[in-house]
């Protein structure tokens, strides 16, 4: 368990206008410190604890209840020891539900990531009642307030700590990287196009599968098998672009890597869904079609964004680094707060 202080009152301006009411952000897995400092750092959070032991993929035996269910109700124990007061901003829904199964009604939740109606959306629904919650696009907030609830949509944004990419690229490399919502035919006709591709490609799929590796003539396809955020934005960087194989729906998906992505400098590629139609801007996002040949596009893609890097990554620090998402959740936090 990690707890990380901020006595500083300077620059509160914002602050004050929310009454001088700061928040306890409740988050799962490490944190190399310097997300938690940008944090500290605003007006917005006076102390963060994390449960650092939280299981990766959210899951164990294959259960999200044993995942990230468990882990986010022994966060929420946690905070039941004296002097870790609310009101607390939790970081995933799941956490916002184990505060309250622990007694809890003080507190906010940033996104929702479960479609409306479905299983879990309902439980999530029932558990965070009317607490205020910060979604990550329109399509998630839409239906939680049609319920009852109240929800408010902000582009989502965060800082990785992901290397820049540099250099020209020896041979096309594609990465795709996590798993939440991947569109498996489009996957699987991409992997067939790079098998089948008379130009030297490299398809590194990121997506949680053991590791293995295919090659086909100079073409591979290779899957690193899990990895730490660390090893993920390393490999990321590397990549002429990042393609997002997203199933169309409205659950919020695919945020992650796109943003990891913009930190790095990569452009990318993403088949359009409903949760994530907001963040097709900027110089570093494209639509792509996976009705027609997948590969040609994203070659063009990665051409368009050759050398445009600094431009991508300055783009990002305006719009979708940690401090612009702060801003943004902060905004809408004080927004709910008002008087109805």
């Amino acid at each position: 368990m990690e707890i990380m202080d901020n006595h500083d009152d300077a620059g509160r301006t914002r602050g004050a206008e929310l009454k001088e009411i700061t928040y306890t952000l409740l988050a799962l897995g490490p944190s190399d410190g310097s997300s938690d400092e940008v944090w500290l750092g605003g007006s917005l959070i006076s102390r963060v604890i994390r449960y650092e032991a939280a299981s990766v993929s959210g899951k164990r035996f294959g259960s999200r209840i044993l995942g990230i269910g468990w882990d986010s109700f022994l966060l929420a124990v946690k905070t039941l020891r004296p002097g870790i007061k609310g009101p607390y901003l939790a970081n995933n829904p799941w956490i916002g539900a184990a505060l309250r199964v622990t007694g809890r009604t003080n507190f906010a939740v940033t996104g929702v990531y479960a479609e409306p109606n479905s299983r879990s959306w309902k439980l999530l629904r029932g558990l965070i009642g009317s607490a205020p919650v910060v979604t990550l696009s329109e399509s998630e907030a839409g239906p939680w307030n049609e319920s009852g609830g109240r929800a408010e949509a902000v582009l989502y944004g965060n800082y990785f700590g992901y290397p820049s990419k540099a250099g020209r690229d020896a041979v096309f490399h594609v990465f795709v990287g996590g798993s939440s919502d991947r569109d498996p035919f489009a996957l699987r006709k991409l992997e067939n196009e790079v098998l089948d591709s008379k130009h030297p490609v490299m398809l590194t799929l990121a997506t949680g599968e053991p590791a293995a590796e295919q090659t086909r003539g100079v073409n591979v396809i290779r899957r690193p098998g899990p990895l730490n955020q660390q090893e993920f934005g390393e490999l990321l960087s590397t990549a002429s672009v990042v393609f997002l194989p997203l199933k169309d729906g409205t659950r919020a998906a695919g945020h992650m890597v796109l943003v990891g992505a913009m930190e790095s400098g990569v452009p990318t590629a993403i088949t359009p869904s409903g949760g994530i139609l907001e963040y097709i801007q900027g110089p570093g996002i494209s639509k792509c079609d996976s009705s027609i040949p997948i590969l040609p596009q994203l070659m063009d893609i990665g051409e368009r964004g050759r050398n445009r890097e600094e431009e991508i990554r300055e783009y990002w620090q305006n719009n979708f680094s940690l401090s612009a998402y702060m801003s943004r959740v902060e905004d809408a936090l004080l927004r709910m707060s008002a008087p109805r």
